[in-house]
């Protein structure tokens, strides 16, 4: 019986995958738990394991291919076994978005048998192929297939006769590319996270002089310690004082985590990532940004893993570097909020009735009002704000 290597559903809120590469050709011998191809998430690169012993012998869909999950992606036959006479489109029902719960910590890989043919003598329409029209902009009611399933390659081609048919759609001097991958991952993860919170931003400037010489102090010392994982250690401080702070919805229920992980948004070629600080409130400082360290490297190298990326309750997000003084970021679903970091920047402060130069840092928190009300998230960035300027 042929077994089915199958698009893995990486966690609650995945809905597809993009096939980096396939690292089998068809043909060849695989064994039980052999990795054969690369996948990407919004979350991470993953490798996913053969389920079976044999040899592949047919590649469904290809490296560069956004695939839904439970989408069939390989054939694996037994030493003498011939294709089956239908491959389904898919395994299993379509994944819809959910609010996720926990983060996989690795590929699982989904196999089955199938028997023979059943299929209908009426046309069908795959989940995957429906939900490619509606990007392409395609009438479904207009598409022939062969088979009795309309498939992607079928829309593919549709959408390929309308482009030219209408050769000028492009405007001249525009170069296009396409809205697929790591971008098109990220971006409808922030368009879900838009639509489905309650977000309100709340603004608050710090007198940064402390974490200034805090940072240089450690540096004095042999210890390289970045301002970002300084504050992910403030953080932590402040939602282990206020823990509605670390919060996630789940259905109709609020669940409040013990564990605070602090995700800190790295920039890379291949897109946003967030690697995570686990248990941030009960390590030091040294060992917060060696684990940093390692976790933006492999973010940086497009090879960070799910365990990397997985499982955060709160994320901290700086555009310093870029001399952005305040700005207003999204959510990163199921967290309940999100804190923006502008530049450190020297401005005119008033103390004791006097005007003098004083390093300010600009700190906006966006948070889920489902979740938390207003005077509540204030006192949470308050207490952010007077943990630096406590700072020596």
């Amino acid at each position: 019986m042929a077994t089915f290597v199958t698009m893995p559903k990486l966690g609650m809120n995945m809905v597809e995958g993009h096939i980096v590469s396939w690292l089998v050709k068809e043909g060849e011998q695989v064994k039980n738990g052999q990795v054969i191809l690369e996948i990407e998430t919004d979350k991470a690169t993953n490798e996913v394991e053969s389920p079976a012993e044999g040899i592949l012998a047919k590649i469904i869909r290809s490296a560069g291919e956004d695939v839904p999950c439970n989408s069939v992606l390989a054939v694996i036959l037994n030493e003498g076994e011939t294709l089956p006479a239908s491959i389904p489109e898919m395994l299993g029902e379509e994944v819809t978005p959910k609010a996720e719960a926990s983060r996989a910590s690795g590929a699982e890989v989904q196999s089955a048998t199938y028997p023979a043919d059943t299929s209908a003598d009426r046309i069908r329409i795959s989940p995957s192929a429906k939900k490619l029209a509606q990007e392409l902009g395609v009438d479904l009611s207009k598409i022939t297939s062969a088979g009795s399933q309309i498939k992607r390659e079928d829309v593919e081609r549709a959408h390929a006769s309308m482009n030219a048919s209408h050769p000028n759609k492009t405007p001249a001097g525009v170069t296009a590319r396409a809205y697929s991958g790591m971008r098109k991952l990220t971006g409808d993860a922030m368009a879900a996270s838009t639509t489905a919170t309650a977000r309100v931003p709340l603004f608050l400037e710090a007198n940064a002089e402390g974490l200034i010489q805090q940072r240089n102090a450690l540096t004095a010392s042999g210890n390289n310690i970045s301002f970002n994982v300084l504050l992910a250690k403030i953080v932590a401080a402040a939602i282990s004082d206020h823990p509605y702070m670390n919060t996630q919805l789940s259905g109709d229920q609020i669940w409040e985590f013990g564990r605070i992980n602090i995700g800190i948004a790295v920039d890379s070629e291949k897109g946003l990532f967030v690697p995570v600080l686990k248990d941030a409130a009960h390590k030091d400082i040294g060992a917060l940004q060696s684990e940093f360290n390692a976790l933006a490297e492999r973010a940086m190298n497009g090879r960070a893993t799910s365990e990397d990326l997985g499982g955060g309750t709160f994320t901290i997000t700086n555009l310093g570097a870029q001399e952005i003084e305040s700005f207003v970021p999204v959510i990163n679903l199921p967290q309940c909020a999100i804190l923006g970091v502008g530049v450190i920047k020297e401005k005119p402060a008033v103390v004791d009735g006097k005007i003098i130069p004083q390093h300010r840092i600009g700190l906006t928190l966006v948070f889920d009002h489902r979740l938390v009300d207003g005077a509540a998230a204030a006192k949470f960035l308050q207490k952010i704000k007077h943990l630096i300027e406590e700072l020596d």
